[in-house]
C-alpha cells in the first residue's frame, strides 16, 4: 500500500469533488476526511475564541458551542439559491438531518418562540 500525504488542498479538492457528486468515496472515508478538514482548524478556532473573536460554525461536535441557531423547514431550507447542487442538498436527507437536530437538543440549547 502505498503512503502518500496530502496537501489540505488537496483534502478540500477531494471533498469538494465528493459533495458535487463528481467522486464516489466510501462513506467511512469521506467522513474521516470531513472530519480531519475541520480537526486542522481547530487550533485556529481555539486562539480566535480566546482572542475575542466570536466565530459562526456550521458545525456540532468540535467546539462545543454556546448557541446553536436551527429553525427551518427542510422545505423552506429547499427554496435557498444553489440548494440540490450538492450530494447532500437532498430534501429527503435534510430531513432527516431536522429529526438528528432534535435529539441532540438538550438543555444548552434555548428555544425561540415567534
Amino acid at each position: 500500500m502505498e503512503n502518500k500525504e496530502i496537501s489540505v488542498q488537496e483534502e478540500i479538492q477531494v471533498i469538494s469533488s465528493y459533495l458535487a457528486n463528481k467522486a464516489q468515496l466510501d462513506d467511512h472515508a469521506i467522513h474521516l476526511l470531513f472530519s480531519a478538514n475541520r480537526w486542522e482548524k481547530r487550533l485556529l478556532m481555539e486562539d480566535m475564541l480566546r482572542s475575542g473573536i466570536t466565530l459562526i460554525a456550521p458545525e456540532i461536535g468540535l467546539l462545543a458551542p454556546d448557541l446553536v441557531v436551527y429553525d427551518i423547514s427542510s422545505e423552506k431550507a429547499g427554496v435557498r439559491g444553489g440548494y440540490g447542487g450538492e450530494r447532500y442538498g437532498q430534501l429527503e436527507f435534510h430531513k432527516k438531518v431536522a429529526k438528528s437536530y432534535l435529539t441532540l437538543h438538550d438543555s444548552s440549547w434555548k428555544v425561540i418562540q415567534r
